[in-house]
């Protein structure tokens, strides 16, 4: 058994702070449309990225996409 990235939940994160995407971005230090881009799906998110935007959303990590349970790794 393992996990997979699934959802990502960034947008919910930002919500409850009340941030938007343009804030957050300047506060991470890259453009509003790479956080775009990760919110929308079309990138996952580095796990260096992951670390900071948990630390700067006051969160963990694992808080930042839905887990999906995987029984076979190779899937």
């Amino acid at each position: 058994m393992g996990f997979k990235l699934g959802d990502c939940l960034l947008s919910d994160r930002l919500d409850e702070h009340g941030w938007t995407q343009a804030y957050f971005a300047k506060r991470m230090n890259v453009s509003r449309q790479f956080v775009n881009r990760i919110i929308s799906g079309e990138r996952k998110m580095s796990f260096e990225f992951a670390i900071n935007a948990a630390h700067i959303l006051g969160c963990r990590t694992t808080d930042l996409y839905v887990l999906e349970v995987v029984n076979d790794r190779s899937e």
